[in-house]
């Protein structure tokens, strides 16, 4: 199992990926200030493998679920007070789609196959993603789109065992769900 060590909480220095700001408006007869956040929007892909009747996904360590957990409320508010300290990371790993951030100016599709790549090893033309719809998330802060895909892939078409990007430190483990245990997992 992975860990992280020497965690602390702290203040935003130099914000990459997400930028805090205010709304201030009047809305009947009440003057309101609403904490945002400017994000990213994103993207998202259902993987189904024909070859073995699988659904793929993938299992990662998120800072924010961790933060979250009961584990996650221990850590610290500032270096000083960091103990030479260790987190299994079992407390902020999720199950996901295959996702990822549009971080650049390319259009949404071409950064799905991207990430399927990435994250799952699967090579796979911009042709065969389906688009299953458009959504909102983060509607309270962020507003951000995400744009979600469906595709389908063979054994064939795994290049590499996925993982993300190494020189992101990105731990990105690839779970495969049989399609008739998909229900279970689903509500497990």
């Amino acid at each position: 199992m992975t860990s992280i060590k020497n965690a602390w909480l702290g203040p935003l220095e130099n914000p990459k990926y997400l930028k805090p700001f205010a709304i201030k408006f009047d809305i009947n007869g009440h003057k309101k200030t609403w904490e945002l956040a400017k994000t990213h929007d994103s993207v998202a892909i259902l993987i189904y493998n024909t070859t073995r009747n699988v659904f793929v996904f993938v299992r990662q360590f998120r800072p924010a679920v961790f933060v979250k957990s009961e584990v996650g409320q221990s850590v610290p508010w500032t270096p000083e007070t960091v103990p030479q300290n260790e987190y299994s990371t079992e407390h902020g790993l999720t199950y996901e789609l295959c996702a990822g951030i549009i971080d650049r100016t390319e259009p949404p599709e071409n950064i799905a196959a991207a990430e399927v790549f990435e994250e799952t090893g699967y090579r796979i033309g911009v042709d065969k993603l389906n688009l299953i719809t458009r959504v909102v998330n983060g509607v309270g802060t962020s507003g951000e789109r995400q744009h979600m895909f469906y595709t389908e892939v063979t054994d064939e078409q795994r290049e590499t065992q996925g993982g993300g990007l190494a020189e992101e430190g990105e731990v990105v483990e690839v779970i495969e769900v049989a399609r008739d245990e998909i229900e279970k997992f689903a509500f497990d």
